[in-house]
């Protein structure tokens, strides 16, 4: 996130910040971003100028990044045959009517699951529901320890 060096360094005015979550706050907005995915880090800059010194200080010690290899992999012809199988197709009807791109899409967005896992997921499991009542050591069995361990929480978890 850049500033504008002719402005305050902040987001909103401290009066403006309040104890409950609106939809039109980015203060809000931020704190569901980074509650849903603990991961994600953010940068705060005054300026072009400091946010190419921050860069700079991050990528010491790391190699450059293979632009045409992070492309790849994130094209969904990649995510597809990962999926799917060496020669695009599944086993399951022709007549596919998008359901299934869907429950993929969903389940790719599961805790732990990642291209690698689901396809082993979806041939042991018929729908998401037939994966959610498995029980924490089919879970890691199929998905593998970690990614296992974190779908059983996901689907345990009661506060939502």
């Amino acid at each position: 996130i850049e500033f504008d060096p002719d402005k305050n360094f902040a987001l909103q005015n401290s009066n403006e910040l309040g104890g409950e979550i609106r939809s039109d706050s980015i203060g809000s907005k931020l704190t569901l971003l980074t509650m849903c995915f603990p991961k994600l880090r953010l940068l705060w800059a005054r300026s072009p100028h400091e946010t190419l010194k921050i860069f700079k200080k991050l990528k010491r010690n790391h190699q450059e990044v293979d632009v045409d290899k992070a492309v790849e992999i994130g094209t969904n012809e990649t995510l597809d045959g990962l999926l799917l199988g060496e020669n695009g197709y599944n086993n399951e009807d022709e007549d596919n009517d998008g359901a299934n791109d869907a429950a993929k899409n969903m389940l790719l967005r599961l805790p732990g699951v990642n291209a690698h896992n689901a396809r082993k997921i979806m041939n042991e499991c018929d729908s998401i529901a037939s994966l959610s009542i498995k029980s924490r050591e089919e879970l890691r069995r199929i998905a593998g320890p970690v990614a296992g361990q974190k779908l059983f929480t996901f689907f345990r978890k009661s506060d939502f």
